[in-house]
């Protein structure tokens, strides 16, 4: 989603938000949304996105060849938000569409919500989003079906007076406890000396922190922030043979060049490589009318 409803208002008239995510093995994503209706009530918008998971080389059951595939994700998409008060946000996303793997179909259909509380003084904002409330239907036989994995979300935002800086920070997957896999805190045994290694990790602190992810935003010059986040969960799950690193940090830009603004990420994930995001704002040309001429 590259527009939450609960952000729309009447300063993002006439804008077409894109977006483009290059992620690993041929993997990739874009999106592209336009405000359709914005008040100081209730604003609108409707939006595309579409998922391509790559390709895929086929082979039958006694595993000859059978060339190439692919498959993705194409959905259509709905918001609006009703603005309560000066403080207070409410919105709702509609979206649904088709999901493929090579001859596999499947149709989903959701809804996600959200609440958006901003302070009186207009410096922090608080809000709670449960996205992926709906289901998936099989055409196929073959691909799962039934309720898909919600997600419920709380983020906060706080920024302060004469300060160059914002604080973000999110916390993801609160309808679970659990987030590590199975078997991450059981103690290990050398392989050479049959010893047993106790695992001294602190359980509770890892499971909430798995829970959390925030960064800073850093104004670095008139139409110029520079971001750093950071993600516990995917440093910890894509670890490689112990070895970290750098996973789950990320960096980007957001700026603006004339009438376009931009946000260029760059999001570690694993030794193998990062993804990059990419989104654009673009003005939507203004209709101008001619003023009638009145004869005298």
């Amino acid at each position: 989603m590259t527009v939450h409803p609960c952000a729309l208002d009447s300063s993002v008239e006439r804008q077409v938000y894109t977006s483009y995510l290059d992620y690993f093995a041929g993997i990739k994503a874009a999106s592209v949304a336009v405000p359709i209706s914005t008040s100081n009530r209730r604003s609108s918008y409707v939006g595309m996105r579409f998922v391509s998971w790559g390709e895929f080389e086929g082979a039958n059951a006694a595993g000859i060849p059978t060339g190439t595939f692919s498959g993705g994700d194409y959905i259509l998409q709905y918001g609006s938000s009703w603005r309560l008060d000066s403080s207070w946000t409410v919105g709702v996303t509609a979206w649904g569409g088709m999901r493929n793997l090579a001859q596999v179909n499947a149709g989903v259909a959701a809804l996600d919500f959200a609440v958006l509380r901003r302070s009186r003084s207009g410096r922090g904002a608080v809000g709670l989003v449960v996205s992926n409330v709906g289901i998936q239907e099989d055409f196929s036989g073959i691909m799962p079906e039934g309720r898909l994995p919600h997600n419920v979300q709380l983020g906060w935002s706080q920024t302060f007076p004469n300060a160059p800086f914002t604080f973000h920070l999110r916390a993801q997957r609160l309808e679970t406890w659990e987030l590590a896999p199975e078997g991450t805190y059981d103690d290990a045994f050398d392989p050479l000396t049959g010893e047993l290694i106790p695992n001294d990790t602190w359980v509770w602190g890892d499971q909430l922190f798995r829970h959390l992810s925030g960064g800073v935003s850093l104004k670095l010059g008139a139409q110029l922030r520079g971001h750093i986040g950071y993600n516990h969960q995917r440093q910890k799950d894509m670890a490689a043979a112990g070895r970290t690193g750098v996973n789950g940090m990320s960096l980007g830009l957001r700026g603006q060049f004339r009438s376009i603004q931009y946000a260029l990420g760059r999001s570690v994930y694993h030794f193998a490589g990062a993804s990059t995001h990419l989104a654009l704002v673009l003005q939507w040309p203004q209709v101008r009318t001619k003023t009638p001429v009145r004869v005298p």
